[in-house]
């Protein structure tokens, strides 16, 4: 849930006193999701108890928690700033909860980027006390908060369009792991394949999938509708799909050649 090591905080100095301090922390909080006292106090330009000081001002407005060494955006927060659209929607919540069903108390499962990966993490029962995988930020903060089990947090090269980790250092941790079910959620979807935002995001989807047994793809209809440049895979690499509508029947038929099982999560 912390920034990558090594990260700069950058950006130009406030002014403003503690009022503007207060605002770049926030505001930088919302691109990195940690920052330490000692990296705020040095970027700052100020003591340590003057950055203490201004983490408990703004921990006192909801917003900001205190953790060891420094803040982080409360889950509610750093989930509006990352999917701004405001809460799972009710198809997300649908597909999400069958998606969790499909998870063993003590299972290993990865978890993609994104408001549905998201809403899985969260449709997770307080019964499950296996091991989760995400390169997620949100859902890091959430599963570290509110769920037992084990968290692997894949660190990397953030990306804030889908608040997520990419990039070399994630791959490259990846390839250490393993991982009985990846729940994959991309952004776009059609008979050729699954589409990411970026080369960058579809990599690391790829990885996920080559570390697990059974990739299942959780979606709404609207991947069903949206284009993306990256491909992440053909059609062939998923064992199921969980959604909300039945596909469109040129991706509807490209599922069961590839016999792939499909489950329509009703209203």
């Amino acid at each position: 849930m912390t920034a990558p090591r090594g990260q700069a905080v950058t950006g130009p100095r406030p002014g403003g006193g503690a009022a503007g301090r207060q605002a770049w922390i926030l505001s930088t909080l919302c691109a990195v999701g940690f920052l330490s006292v000692t990296d705020l106090a040095r970027q700052l330009a100020v003591s340590q108890m003057t950055i203490r000081r201004d983490l408990h001002t703004l921990r006192a407005t909801g917003r900001v928690r205190l953790v060891h060494g420094g803040a982080s955006l409360v889950p509610r927060e750093l989930r509006r700033t990352a999917f701004p659209d405001g809460e799972d929607t009710e198809a997300q919540q649908r597909v999400a909860q069958h998606a969790a069903e499909l998870v063993g108390s003590r299972d290993t499962v990865a978890i993609d980027a994104g408001a549905t990966g998201l809403a899985i993490a969260r449709a997770l029962p307080a019964s499950f006390t296996g091991c989760v995988i995400t390169h997620s930020m949100p859902a890091l903060a959430f599963l570290t908060r509110e769920r037992a089990g084990r968290v692997v947090a894949l660190g990397g090269e953030f990306l804030p369009s889908r608040a997520a980790f990419v990039g070399p250092t994630t791959e490259g941790a990846i390839a250490q792991l393993r991982t009985r079910t990846f729940f994959v959620s991309p952004p776009a979807v059609d008979s050729r394949g699954l589409y990411a935002q970026s080369p960058a995001e579809a990599s690391v989807q790829r990885r996920l999938m080559d570390i697990a047994d059974d990739v299942v793809l959780v979606g709404t209809h609207e991947a069903f509708e949206t284009s993306a440049t990256a491909l992440v895979g053909p059609v062939d690499r998923v064992t199921a799909v969980v959604c909300d509508r039945r596909p469109p029947a040129g991706l509807a038929a490209a599922l069961d050649r590839a016999g792939v099982a499909l489950r329509v999560v009703g209203p």
